[in-house]
């Protein structure tokens, strides 16, 4: 249902142009997937439990789902024009390793109970959040918009004297005006 959302609404505007921006469509499309499916549970099972544990499990598993098919398929707009082949291989990738997490997660949550379950489940989570921070590093290093010399971001007009937040020490990211760490503000001579 994620990727029909996308595939349907986004997919093919103009202004789906990164590969950042089938994360972005799939997460939004993970998260309303998400809430339609809460209504259903919590309707159907009527316990606080049930909406606590789906709210800090269920709901950012599905948006990590989405956000993994959309690095896919945005991946595979970029060879649209070029390789339908390679277009529709991205695809099937991002939707089986979709496919095959949110498996896991389900086998997790209808087979274990209790304190071991909810471990399953908490570790099934961690494990999506970790690959999609891993692909939304990627796409942001593709990214044309964000590095390209006529870009917001770009340091070409700009000179920052110092390239680490001078609170945290943590490297500073091209263009930004808040230390992404500490959150401080850089003023300009920092």
């Amino acid at each position: 249902m994620k990727y029909l959302a996308v595939r349907a609404k986004a997919y093919n505007s103009s202004d789906f142009n990164e590969v950042m921006d089938g994360v972005i469509y799939g997460v939004a499309a993970g998260l309303g997937f998400a809430t339609l499916e809460n209504i259903f549970y919590v309707m159907g099972f009527g316990t606080i439990a049930t909406a606590l544990i789906r709210a800090f499990m269920s709901v950012p598993s599905h948006a990590a789902y989405g956000g993994i098919m959309g690095f896919y398929l945005g991946t595979a707009k970029t060879f649209r024009s070029t390789s339908k082949q390679h277009e529709r291989r991205l695809i099937l990738t991002g939707l089986a390793i979709a496919i095959i997490l949110h498996g896991f997660y389900d086998t997790i949550a209808f087979t274990l109970e209790g304190l071991l379950g909810l471990a399953g489940l908490f570790v099934m989570t961690a494990i999506s959040w970790i690959i999609l921070l891993h692909l939304i590093k990627k796409a942001l290093s593709l990214s044309q918009i964000r590095w390209s010399i006529t870009s917001p971001y770009s340091l070409a007009h700009q000179t920052y004297p110092n390239r680490f937040c001078t609170q945290c020490g943590s490297q500073r990211e091209p263009g930004s005006r808040f230390c992404v760490n500490c959150g401080i503000a850089f003023d300009q001579t920092n």
